[in-house]
């Protein structure tokens, strides 16, 4: 029966209604555990669904649920259940009304009528308390599924992430002898989930070349990267000699330090020098011979330089000494990341791959980062929302998008030029090919019975049938973020004077702090990693507390933080929608679905689980959630990582048209330079202002200049 009414909601819904067909499913079980008796059942029921899939109106719904109602009773899918009614009846014989007063004194001396009315109201609670049992019941079983879903699509990333090959130093490379390190894959194509994101496409990677991947969020360059990393594409034996290598998003807690784990990924290295230890110690008669050979392989793959080599990729990476000796276990995220990056790049693979590399990093580190991959010799292929590093590494761009994979040569802001070039001759000669497709066939529609010209028609028809037809040119859809803009207050907003913080005693993070927020500012806030800027953010936000100074801020004023920390505190079992009806209730639904929009989040992306989401829309979720209160003051740590580099640009507008003030911790270079007119930075404890632009303070830091 359930899969008759799902059919039959099917054909019900509106094209408007962005339902997925696990929605519907989950609809018509709804209908079949809990029988509405009437449209108005059916509207508590689903009007719900229809609220969130599609921006219906109440009467809309309402006529959609008594349509649906209609039907079912119609197709005999529902069966009413009886009530108590009064209706008039004959009666089998009569009755004298004056005898009745004596029954009706016997009756009331047993009978109560107050007793029947409890009665039936009790009947009516019985029944709404099933009918509140039965909806519970149903929920619940929907949380199960839920919860099974979530479990299995954990399962399957670790699954992958298990079948990735672990960094490993190869010394010897003999099934390399004589073999191209191209990659050429034809007729490409990616599944995932019975979706496709690639199909019949063609991808060349030459050895040595920089690519950058770029296309919008949830596309599926990551699954692309997982691919080529696992060899799980057609005829991808043939690349086997080649060593591809996917850097890890985060590093494992462990009681090893980041010089130890970056060392570790040299088998080789270490079996020796254990073999090496053994021997030195043994009374073997032939020890020493054995140790002769290994003494020599040990020299042949330079293991004495090993050390000095991870040193120098880690203290490039930003690492102190006694951050390169701490267990891994007692790092935060961004460094363990880091520490996965180092010991990609100790590995040297053939191809490397970069998902994000920039994440993280303080702009020295980025900045080695970028001389490191413009001098190694190997290919690389790099995703990042970062359009600078891109421009300065690459000099290949795939773009990846409508499942095809389309190469350009040169930096992003050549391909941006190339593909504005290319879409317009595509869209003249599409336009072009149209017109005479259009002329040949209104000739051959004309003239298709007409003998005398038959011989013209089927040349024409031949004509048509060996044409290559030009793809019309598509456009991608346009990312737009919109940040409500608050009403104005009188200054002052936010100051601090002379202030010092310290998180233990003697041992200051920022001291001497004067610093002024209001409704114009545009403050970036940069530094390296570990100087205090977080610290900065949380007492602009009173999270913590000067240890000593003043701190003055507008009774009035609102201020919203966003971070990293909040993706990570997003429930991702829950819908964008529901996690903002969670998180600020008493709203309307159509007051979230159109705030969501706003940072387009449209559609099935509203109601599909957050751990189906991508990382850019998570934080798309983020940033709807803070600004939900239309702050005076928008406080940002890093707010470009995971968004795409569309998104990154409708990010920029949206905060340019932003009215309140704005204090951004980034070192996104194009970001910084399109949204911010100040520049702040903090070194030995202390905050300063840098008279200049982003490559001013760039090009400073590069020369060691700053004061």
């Amino acid at each position: 029966m359930q899969e008759k009414i799902c059919e039959l909601l099917w054909l019900q819904i509106p094209g408007v209604c962005r339902l997925t067909q696990q929605c519907v499913h989950h609809m018509s079980g709804m209908l079949v555990e809990d029988t509405p008796q009437n449209a108005a059942d059916v509207q508590e029921l689903l009007g719900e669904y229809f609220r969130n899939g599609g921006k219906l109106t109440t009467q809309e719904i309402n006529k959609i649920c008594q349509k649906i109602f209609d039907t079912l009773g119609k197709e005999q899918l529902i069966k009413k259940e009886k009530k108590h009614t009064l209706a008039a009846e004959q009666l089998p014989q009569e009755i004298i009304l004056s005898e009745m007063d004596f029954y009706l004194e016997k009756e009331s001396e047993t009978i109560k009528f107050e007793d029947l009315f409890k009665e039936q109201v009790a009947t009516n609670t019985n029944e709404q308390i099933q009918k509140k049992d039965r909806k519970e019941k149903l929920r619940q079983k929907e949380d199960v599924k839920a919860k099974e879903a979530y479990e299995k699509h954990i399962k399957t990333i670790k699954e992958q992430k298990t079948h990735i090959p672990p960094a490993r130093v190869r010394h010897s490379k003999a099934d390399q002898d004589g073999k191209k390190l191209d990659i050429v894959i034809d007729k490409l194509s990616i599944i995932v989930g019975g979706r496709a994101l690639l199909e019949d496409t063609n991808l060349q990677l030459i050895y040595g070349q920089k690519y950058g991947l770029v296309g919008r969020n949830g596309i599926g360059k990551t699954c692309l990267m997982n691919a080529l990393a696992r060899y799980e594409y057609e005829n991808a034996d043939k690349f086997r000699h080649i060593q591809v290598l996917l850097v890890e998003q985060e590093i494992s807690e462990t009681d090893k330090n980041p010089v130890e784990l970056v060392l570790e990924t040299d088998m080789e290295r270490l079996e020796l020098l254990e073999q090496k230890d053994k021997l030195e110690n043994s009374e073997d008669l032939n020890a020493g011979l054995k140790l002769q050979e290994i003494y020599e392989r040990l020299e042949l793959i330079e293991a004495h330089l090993a050390e000095a080599k991870a040193i120098k990729i880690l203290q490039g990476l930003g690492f102190t000494n006694d951050l390169m000796f701490r267990k891994t276990k007692h790092l935060s995220g961004g460094w363990r990341m880091r520490v996965s990056l180092a010991r990609a790049l100790f590995v040297q693979p053939d191809v490397l791959l970069l998902d994000e590399p920039t994440n993280h990093l303080d702009l020295d580190a980025v900045m080695w980062l970028e001389d490191y991959v413009i001098n190694c010799k190997h290919t690389v292929i790099v995703v990042s929302h970062a359009r600078e590093f891109l421009n300065v590494v690459c000099n290949q761009v795939i773009h990846f998008y409508d499942q095809k994979l389309t190469p350009y040569t040169g930096n992003y802001d050549q391909f941006e030029k190339g593909r504005a070039e290319k879409n317009i001759n595509q869209r003249k000669q599409f336009d072009s090919q149209q017109k005479k497709l259009s002329h040949m066939q209104s000739f051959i529609d004309k003239f298709r019975y007409n003998a005398k010209r038959a011989s013209l028609v089927q040349s024409r028809i031949k004509a048509i049938q060996k044409m290559d037809l030009i793809d019309e040119v598509l456009e991608d859809p346009s990312c737009v973020f919109i940040f409500p803009n608050p009403e104005k207050l009188r200054p002052p907003m936010l100051r601090i004077e002379e202030g010092y913080f310290e998180y233990q005693l003697g041992k200051p993070i920022l001291k001497g702090l004067n610093f002024a927020v209001e409704m114009e500012s545009r403050v970036a806030i940069v530094g390296a990693n570990g100087v205090g800027k977080s610290t900065l953010l949380n007492l602009l936000t009173e999270q913590r507390r000067l240890t000593e100074g003043n701190y003055f801020r507008n009774p009035r004023l609102r201020i919203s933080m966003f971070t990293q920390h909040h993706i990570e505190q997003l429930d991702l079992m829950k819908s964008p929608l529901e996690q903002l009806m969670t998180t600020f209730p008493g709203a309307s639904g159509e007051t979230y679905r159109s705030h969501l929009s706003s940072f387009g989040l449209n559609g099935n992306l509203q109601l599909r689980p957050q751990y189906l989401l991508s990382g850019g829309q998570k934080s798309r979720i983020s940033f709807a959630m803070a600004v939900w209160n239309n702050p005076q003051i928008l406080i940002m740590d890093e707010p470009t990582n995971h968004l795409d580099i569309d998104a990154v640009n409708a990010l920029i507008i949206a905060l340019n048209n932003f009215t309140g003030g704005l204090v951004i911790v980034s070192h996104d270079q194009y970001f910084v330079s399109t949204v911010c007119d100040q520049i702040w930075y903090i070194k030995e404890e202390r905050l300063k202002k840098f008279n200049g632009d982003f490559d001013d303070y760039k090009r400073a830091l590069s020369e060691g200049k700053l004061a």
